[in-house]
Parts: C-alpha cells; structure tokens; sequence
C-alpha cells in the first residue's frame, strides 16, 4: 500500500504542474487519420447548449449538467472565455446553487453519487482554469463528503453513506478526488483514501481482465464487449490514482481486455457511454501509446455516426440528449487536452 500511496503522490505532483496551465495551453495530441470530425463537434456543441434552460441545468440535475460543462469545457469554453462562455458559466452557477450547503453532496437529484461525483469533478476542472472563492469553497464541501462516505472497504457505492460499495461509483469518487488534489483540495485524506479505493478495485478484478461489481461478487458482464464498462473503470480507477505501470498485475490485463472488446462494445448499445467514457481515457493515459491511436481510429468515426440530424447524441442508457451529447462531446474533444484531467 505504501507504493501504490508513493505512486499516487507521485503521479499527482505531475498533474499538478499540468493543471497550472490555462485552458488551450496544452499541446494538442496528433490524431490518427479520421474523418473531419470538427462539423460534427460544432454542431454537437451547439446542440448541447441549445439544451441548457434558463437556470443552467442542462438535462437533468448536477451531475448531467456537470458532464454538460466539461463537455464544454472541453472545447475551450471556460465560465471566462470561449464562445460558450456564458453557457458554462450558467452551468457552473448551476451546479453550485444545488449543493447541499449542510452536507457538500450533490447528488440529491438525478444520479445520486454518480452525480455527486461528476459534478465534484466539473468544480475541480473549473477551479484549475478558473480559480475562484465561490467554487473553491464547494469543491472543498464536495470533497469532504466523498471522505466521509468512504466505506470500510475502500469504496463508495449510490448513497453519502459509508455502508456498501461498487466499482462503478467507486471510480466516479476517485476521478473527483485525483481532479481536486491536482488543484490543491484533499490533501493528505485524499491520498489515504485513494491507497483504500486501489486496495478496493484491486479485490474487484476477476484476474482476467474483467471486474465483478463489487468486492463480494457479481461476476455478470465481466466477459467480452459487455465487460468493457467495468474493465474500462477498473482500468481509469487504477490509473486515476496514480498506477500506470504497464506490467502492474490488474492494470496490464485490463488494458489488454480492452484492447480486445472495445470494437465489439462500439458496436452495441450495453451502457455504452458510461464505457467509452472511461473507455477512451484508459486508452488515452495507457502506458502504451499505441492504445490511444488504435482507440481514436475505431471510436471517433464509431460516435460521429450515432449523431442525430440536429446535432445531438442519443442518450442511450443515460438522461436523455443532454447525457449523451455530452458523453460524445468529451470524448471526441479527449485530444484538445484542455480539460486539466485529461493532459497527460
């Protein structure tokens, strides 16, 4: 445990140096041959914020309007600048005006700790390109509750309650914590709580590849293209906090599951955005560069064509439009590495 914590502080000091750099200042990665993709990301980016009602919201609660801001973010289009600057603003006044002033959470509406995690997320992106008062004091709330809701396993599972847990929450928990330690929130309870959640995913991975649902079980959808949202989160949980040795014994047979099911999985509807998001970041910080190539040239074409005539994605498993539209929006604009999370 004390190299995983070693890692981690290592990998995040890295991060951090990455987050001081304002929106666009990132090199751009290269992109492997593929159609023009920018009519698309255009009209989508139009599309998502011709959703946004006038409170902010954009779908439905924090946490989709959350995934809404990164998706502009994203783009360059911080709450400051960028052609979408007052609709990320909106948004991110949004999210605020529904935290739990008591508690920090702010998954009370749709998404529970799922949104509650995403949406921490969104603070921690917007503090790194924007530091400010107001959102850092929710970003600090935000992270206190997924300290608090830690379970004895290391997990986290659908309520602010340190009771049960499941990978898939689990990994929305690690990636708010990694993003707020990048921009100085978290501290040394962050650390501690990333050692438990590796320790927790550790115990989840099936030895091939795959990881069952939780800790005690649930081995379905561990195999094949139906295994790739779990992989994909078992993947990012470990490299999110901080593991990203090719030959480590969890992470080496994930990214190689992936690697095989992937095209399968883009080819299905099997919660699809929830697995290509984390999907196409395992693949994006794989220690092995290659991984990313091979990803963006099946899936960027693989996502264009699910596109709806008015700009929009369906949003499959999720909330509707706004859901998928923003799911599509970051993963196709993953290269930009404007969003601090996503530079490698």
């Amino acid at each position: 445990m004390r190299r995983a914590v070693g890692r981690w502080l290592l990998a995040a000091g890295c991060w951090a140096l990455a987050t001081l750099l304002p929106a666009g200042d990132a090199p751009a990665v290269e992109k492997p041959a593929v159609a023009n993709l920018e009519p698309a990301i255009e009209k989508g980016l139009a599309a998502l914020v011709k959703l946004q009602d006038p409170s902010g919201a954009i779908g439905e609660g924090a946490g989709i309007t959350a995934l809404g801001g990164m998706a502009l973010l994203a783009g360059g289009h911080t709450p400051v600048r960028g052609q979408y600057n007052e609709a990320c603003r909106k948004a991110l006044r949004y999210v605020l005006s529904r935290q739990d002033r008591a508690r920090g959470y702010l998954g009370n509406e749709y998404g529970n700790m799922y949104g509650h995690g995403f949406a921490t997320l969104f603070l921690a992106e917007c503090y790194g390109m924007e530091p400010s008062e107001p959102v850092r004091h929710g970003l600090e709330a935000a992270i206190d509750l997924i300290h608090r809701s830690q379970n004895a396993e290391g997990g986290w599972r659908y309520q602010p309650l340190p009771v049960d847990a499941d990978i898939s929450v689990t990994i929305c928990q690690v990636m708010a914590l990694r993003a707020a330690w990048n921009v100085g929130v978290g501290g040394k309870a962050s650390v501690d709580a990333s050692a438990r959640a590796i320790a927790y995913v550790r115990r989840c991975a099936t030895g091939g590849g795959g990881f069952s649902y939780t800790a005690s079980g649930g081995n379905w959808g561990t195999e094949g293209p139906e295994g790739v949202p779990r992989a994909a989160a078992g993947a990012m949980s470990l490299i999110g906090a901080g593991v990203n040795e090719a030959g480590d014994p969890h992470l080496g047979p994930a990214l190689r599951f992936l690697r095989r099911h992937i095209p399968g999985h883009l080819a299905s509807s099997n919660y699809f955005w929830y697995g290509e998001y984390y999907a196409a970041q395992a693949m994006f910080h794989s220690p092995e560069r290659e991984d990313w190539e091979r990803y963006w040239t099946a899936a960027a074409p693989a996502i264009a064509a699910r596109q709806a005539p008015d700009g929009s994605w369906p949003g499959l498993e999720g909330p509707g439009a706004a859901y998928g539209t923003a799911m599509a929006l970051i993963i196709l604009q993953i290269p930009n590495q404007y969003l601090p999370i996503f530079q490698r």
